[in-house]
This record gives structure tokens, sequence and C-alpha cells, in this order.
């Protein structure tokens, strides 16, 4: 699986490294690490259930190894797989020779007689597609009447046609991205993105990605208020740096 890729191809610096500290809002996760680094995830707010209490340790992570917090990233806990991707992510903000700053889907190729799939509702990236094709298949759990959205199970049906597919980075969270990418045999494009995605490029190459975009945390004591006073995407501007990279 690629999540346990990831943690896998940290495990030597997690282990230098100790939890400075975790937020867990209802927006997004954040995690900084005792050298500055932080890492930020996507929080799935809606599908944690009716327990008050998700993490065991809460009160007690900061200080303890950053080994221990990236095998939370293979956990069905929600909560717990936000937490440890964060720490992975933060790992992985060191060292990002070759991404390049900007908006990453000004460099998607997408063609009038595409067909374009997207995991994940996002209105704002909609509406920059709208106007290329029409051809668009949007996969989401929670089903509105907007005409382009289809539930997920219909991934394996429509996933397969699509010339072009953007996977948010969520999917690492839920453990769907393996199988969302297995369906994608005759895209062209493949990007994965967002500030869960993590930047790895050597891992999601081997997947057939060609693009990876992420963000690079600039200011991390701001983004962990943010995530602690319930912010989102739009809160993060000026406290992140949009960042990409083509990798095929």
């Amino acid at each position: 699986m690629i999540v346990q890729r990831l943690i896998d191809g940290v495990r030597d610096k997690a282990a230098e490294r100790k939890i400075e500290d975790l937020r867990v809002g209802i927006g997004y996760t954040a995690v900084l690490l005792d050298n500055g680094s932080c890492g930020l995830t996507f929080t799935f707010r809606n599908e944690l259930g009716p327990k008050c209490g998700l993490v065991e340790e809460a009160g007690n992570v900061t200080g303890i190894s950053c080994s221990d917090i990236i095998e939370w990233a293979m956990s069905t806990n929600l909560v717990r797989a936000a937490a440890g991707l964060a720490a992975i992510n933060a790992i992985y903000q060191d060292d990002l020779e070759g991404f390049t700053r900007g908006d990453a889907f000004s460099q998607i190729d997408i063609r009038p007689d595409d067909t374009l799939g997207m995991i994940g509702y996002f209105k704002p990236v909609l509406d920059k597609v709208a106007d290329k094709t029409d051809r668009i298949f949007i996969f989401e759990r929670n089903i509105t009447d907007d005409k382009y959205l289809y539930p997920d199970w219909a991934e394996d049906i429509y996933l397969p046609r699509c010339d072009v597919v953007l996977i948010t980075g969520t999917t690492l969270l839920n453990k769907t991205i393996d199988h969302i990418l297995e369906k994608c045999t005759g895209a062209r494009e493949i990007a994965v993105m967002g500030p869960t995605a993590t930047l790895c490029p050597h891992i999601f190459r081997d997947y057939g990605v060609s693009l990876l975009a992420g963000v690079k945390v600039i200011d991390p004591q701001r983004v962990l208020r943010i995530a602690s006073e319930g912010g989102g995407g739009l809160s993060l501007e000026g406290s992140v740096r949009q960042v990409f990279k083509r990798l095929r």
C-alpha cells in the first residue's frame, strides 16, 4: 500500500524527531516536529462517529517519538490517521528539491474531447475545468444534485474511461488511493493534489501519477493556530505556498 510505503520511507528520519505539537481541528490536522517542520492533513470531521474521545494518548502526545506517530497513518481511526500522515508530511517538508512554486492546475493538460474524473468535489476546481470539457465525473460519498456528481462506488465503472484524473490527497487518509489508481487504466494525466498530499515523488511515480501537488508550510505557528480555530483552505492563504512537481 502507498501509505505503508510512505511510513517505511521516513522511518530513519522519524527516529531522530519528536512531536512538538499536535492540533486536531475540524478543518485540518497539523503536526509540528521539534525541528520546526510542520505537516498538514484534512480532518474527516463528518466520519468520526459519536465518540467524544478519539485519541487515547491525548494530552501526552507532545514529546513522544515521531516514530510512534507515523505508524498511526495506517489506522482506521481517521483522527489517528490524520495525525500520522501529518507527521509524515512534516518530514517530507525538509526535502522539496525539484518542486515549483505555483498553481498546479495550470500544468494539467485538459482537452475539449477529454473525459475528466475528480475524486472529491472541489467547487473552485470544477469552476476551472467546466469550460475545458463537459464530460466530467466527480466521485463523492455525499451526493447533492450537481449534474457532475456520482457516488464513490461508481469509480469502478467510470474511472477507466477517464483521460485525466484529479485525486485529492485525502484518499491517503481513508486508504482508497491504491484502488483508485488501479482503475485509472486509460488516463493520460493523473494528478494527486491538495494540502494532504504527501510530497514524495518517487513513490507516486511508481503508481503512474504524472503530477504531484501540495503545500509548503512557511508559517508553522499560524498553521497550528488556524487548525485549532477551525480554519479551512482559505484560512491557510499566506501561511502555506502551493508547490508542484511533474513526475512524467
